[in-house]
């Protein structure tokens, strides 16, 4: 048997789930489906699965709830979010049409997870102004209706709002403390923010944070960097501290930070270290 996990908020999660439903009982394939509520999220579901395989259909946050209760099921996930920023960076497809094919397959890949005390992501974790435009997302009654382009929306009304933070961030034996802080962006996979590329270097699989600071740049500089992160002109960035790690720690007086889209109340002090092939994932791989 193969167990589906949905997020039944999103309507194309369960088209998507009809699909698979209909696929599923004309190759007599037995199947169970458990949906999130409003009392049991994806995390609490995975305490219900038996199986060794499961499909997650739903977007950053689904896939990272079902990685926060994570027992080495192989996972075969259709992104159908707003962002849908994992799915883009393992470039997965996001239609059922292979879902026979990925059922049937023993091969897969493993990827890196980050842990911010003991809470993990999937792709990403930041302070500073991407967690102010998540907090701004989060508010918006206009999700719905921009899909992805919602993170633009809110991005814009943010940068004209753009805050300053305090921070004190340490890698290794080095440490940077500023009240100037603009973004503290910690990559495992290459994309966040519904598609932006924050690194070209991040795959996901070398046990590494690829990490950016942007801190004492003005407006124009820090709104400059940033357009060059959306039309991926990395080479064209000025004034930003690019790192590698596989651990740090930061505090802040930002009283949140976001990790796959979601934001999270912030700790004294986080403490963020890189687990090396913590999951796995069945993928198609695209021609």
């Amino acid at each position: 048997m193969i167990e589906i996990i949905v997020n039944s908020k999103h309507k194309k999660s369960l088209l998507e789930l009809e699909k698979i439903e209909n696929i599923l009982n004309r190759e007599k394939i037995e199947y169970r489906v458990l949906k999130t509520s409003e009392t049991k999220n994806a995390q609490k579901l995975m305490d219900e699965v038996s199986s060794n395989q499961i499909i997650v259909i739903g977007g950053d946050g689904t896939i990272n709830e079902v990685i926060n209760n994570y027992h080495e099921e192989d996972i075969i996930y259709l992104g159908q979010g707003s962002g849908n920023d994992l799915a883009r960076s393992l470039q997965l497809e996001r239609s059922s049409s292979c879902i026979i094919k990925l059922i049937n397959s023993s091969d897969f890949n493993a990827y890196d997870v980050g842990d911010v005390n003991g809470k993990k992501f999937c792709s990403g974790f930041d302070i500073g102004f991407n967690a102010d435009v998540i907090e701004r997302v989060e508010k918006s009654r206009l999700k719905k209706y921009f899909g992805s382009y919602i993170y633009l929306v809110e991005g814009v009304i943010t940068i004209l709002k753009l805050k300053k933070y305090y921070a004190k961030i340490q890698v290794g034996d080095s440490i940077l403390e500023t009240d100037k802080l603009r973004l503290l962006n910690v990559m495992i996979q290459p994309y966040e923010g519904g598609g932006i590329r924050f690194f070209n270097t991040a795959t996901g699989r070398d046990g590494q944070f690829h990490i950016m600071i942007m801190t004492d740049m003005s407006w124009f500089r820090f709104v400059y960097n940033y357009i060059c992160l959306l039309l991926n002109k990395h080479n064209k960035l000025k004034g930003i501290k690019v790192l590698k790690a596989d651990s740090l720690s930061v505090e802040t007086s930002q009283p949140y930070y976001q990790i796959d889209g979601e934001l999270v109340a912030k700790d004294k002090k986080m403490q963020l270290k890189c687990i090396k092939e913590f999951y796995k994932i069945k993928k198609e791989e695209r021609k």
